[in-house]
This record gives structure tokens, C-alpha cells and sequence, in this order.
């Protein structure tokens, strides 16, 4: 098995430990020290952030390439909207306590997880690119049912939300809950759980002589996957205060976030954090500069990303660094 690869992607040093802290305090504070423009730029990244950390439990350290991440995504934003403001929904008053928005948030992301739970038996009856597709014709499903019930739904049109918090109180929850999932998912593969969870993407057929349960380490990484994707889902309705099936469920997500795993490196914790930021920093640098030509020169940039970094920015460094210090170390005791 290549462990060395995951090992890799564990932020294990203090050093790491330390830098980590320091994005998660100047996160914090951007909402104080920058205009409402770079706020609503930072809350985007975070919850692209989210969706890069699920999706890449599931695809880089369990090896289910799933294309219907938008699903879950879109399941949280509506699970929230429908507890926070179920009267445009057609829907009874909520109790207070599961009206709040941080407890929306949450259930956002249970709502997806439960739907993970049922569908999952039956999507890994799949294998290879037959669950890929699968995801996608879930996610495809979905949207059209949101899309049809419009007394639940809004229809095309979609309704607005009436979270009762701010922008900067949304702002900062939304860091902490990445933070949170950032580190769960930290703590699930460098556990029993994300072992055998590599066992079965290395060789499945092995791992299931060895008396590992390729199923039940699926469906964990595919609940715990779409969890936090349905976070992600309810924080963007509850920062965005509109939601419709179009938009929230689009697969843009899916591809978005693939990239952006890509771009950082699979099965790597910090992958996705690397991809993140580059991610925005492109799409938004280009579009600036280049307007409508931007979309084909980002594409350009991630096929020579793809061709040339395999493993992602994220791991084509640590693998860079880790040869460097072979190499003095060899130099050392020779």
C-alpha cells in the first residue's frame, strides 16, 4: 500500500500545526479589516473549501469518484432554508430551537447524510466509472424532483431565506464549522477508519482478504463525504439568503470542486486547502483581467497543471521537499 503518499498529506509538525492556526485567526478577522466584497470572496472560498475536504475523502483516500457532489451541497442549503423560513416553503412553523440558523446549519448537513445513507447501498452496487455516473444521475434526480415540487421548492425561480443573522455573524460561523470539518477529516484518516478507507483505494480485492469490509468503509466515507458537503450547502443559503434549484444544485459544484481537489492534491489533508486558494485566485484574478476569455486560459491552466503536477501543487511540493532532504542526507553521511 502506498502509505507514503497519505503520509505525506498529514500536517503532523508543529510548524504545520502553527500556520494552520494563523490562516484560521486571519480568517477570522477579514470581515473587520477588508471590504464586504473580499468578505463575501472569503465566504466563497470556505465553503469551496468544505466541498473540496468531502469530496476528497471520499475520491482521494477511499477511491469513489463521486460526480454528484452537487447533490448533497444542494440538500443542505434547502434542509436549512426549509427550517429557517418554512412559511415560503408551504411548510408549519418551526420550533424555535430547530428554526436557528446554527442549528439549521447542522441539520443541513444530517439531511444530506441521511440521504447519503439510503442511496449509498445502492450506489455502490456500482463499480469504477458505472458510480460516477450513478452519483450523477442522483444528483440529475434530484434536482429535477426540487425543480417540479415548486410548493417546496420555489420552482425555477426559487424563494429568499430570513436566516436572522448577519453577514458577519454567518461570516464567522462558516469558518469555524471549516475549520471543525477540516480537522474531522484530519482525524478520520489518521485513524483505524481512514486506514482501511486507503485499503480499499489501493487494492480492494486485497483489502477484502484481509478481512476489511470494502462496503461499510465506503459508506462511512460517503456519509461523512456528503455530512460536510451538506454543511457547505447550508452555510451558502444562509450567507446567500436565496436559494432555487438551478443554481444550488448545478453541477458547476461537482466540477469546481474537482478541480480544486486536483489542483491541490488528492488524498492529501491539505490538499484542498492549496487548492482552494489557488482556485480563487485564478478565477477571480483572470476574470478580472481577462473577462470572457478567462474561463479558456483557467482551463488551459489546469490541463498543464494536470500533465505536469499529477499529484497537485500540494503533493508535487512535499514530494519535492521530501527528495531534497534525501538528498542531504545522503550527502551528509556520505
Amino acid at each position: 500500500m502506498r502509505t507514503e503518499r497519505f503520509t505525506l498529506g498529514v500536517p503532523s509538525s508543529k510548524r504545520t500545526v502553527a500556520a494552520s492556526l494563523v490562516v484560521l485567526a486571519a480568517m477570522l478577522v477579514v470581515p473587520f479589516v477588508t471590504t464586504p466584497y473580499y468578505t463575501g470572496l472569503a465566504m466563497t472560498a470556505l465553503v469551496f473549501l468544505m466541498l473540496g475536504v468531502s469530496w476528497n475523502l471520499l475520491a482521494g483516500y477511499a477511491g469513489q469518484i463521486s460526480l454528484g457532489h452537487a447533490a448533497f451541497f444542494g440538500l443542505g442549503a434547502y434542509v436549512a432554508a426549509w427550517l429557517t423560513t418554512p412559511a415560503a416553503a408551504g411548510l408549519p412553523a418551526i420550533p424555535v430551537p430547530l428554526s436557528h440558523p446554527i442549528v439549521a446549519l447542522v441539520l443541513g448537513g444530517v439531511g444530506a447524510a441521511l440521504v447519503a445513507l439510503v442511496t449509498g447501498p445502492v450506489m455502490f452496487r456500482l463499480r469504477g466509472h458505472y458510480f460516477a455516473i450513478g452519483t450523477l444521475a442522483l444528483a440529475a434526480i434530484i434536482r429535477l424532483v426540487l425543480t417540479d415540487k415548486r410548493s417546496i421548492s420555489g420552482g425555477s425561480t426559487g424563494y429568499y431565506l430570513n436566516a436572522g443573522m448577519g453577514e458577519v455573524p454567518t461570516y464567522l460561523l462558516t469558518v469555524v464549522v471549516a475549520a471543525l470539518a477540516t480537522v474531522g477529516v484530519y482525524l478520520v484518516v489518521n485513524s483505524r477508519l481512514g486506514l482501511g478507507m486507503r485499503a480499499i483505494h489501493d487494492d480492494e480485492t486485497a483489502a477484502s482478504g484481509l478481512g476489511v469490509d470494502p462496503l461499510r468503509y465506503k459508506m462511512y466515507a460517503f456519509l461523512i463525504s456528503a455530512f460536510i458537503a451538506g454543511l457547505a450547502g447550508a452555510a451558502y443559503a444562509l450567507n446567500s439568503l436565496y436559494i432555487n434549484p438551478t443554481s444550488t444544485l448545478a453541477v458547476t459544484w461537482t466540477v469546481d470542486t474537482l478541480v480544486i481537489v486536483i489542483l491541490g492534491g488528492m488524498g492529501t489533508v491539505a490538499g484542498p486547502l492549496f487548492g482552494t486558494v489557488v482556485f480563487m485566485v485564478i478565477d477571480n484574478g483572470l476574470t478580472s483581467v481577462l473577462g470572457g476569455l478567462a474561463t479558456t486560459v483557467e482551463g488551459v491552466i489546469i490541463i498543464l497543471v494536470v500533465i505536469f503536477l499529477p499529484d497537485g501543487i500540494y503533493g508535487s511540493l512535499k514530494s519535492y521537499v521530501a527528495g531534497r532532504n534525501e538528498s542531504d542526507d545522503a550527502a551528509t553521511s556520505g
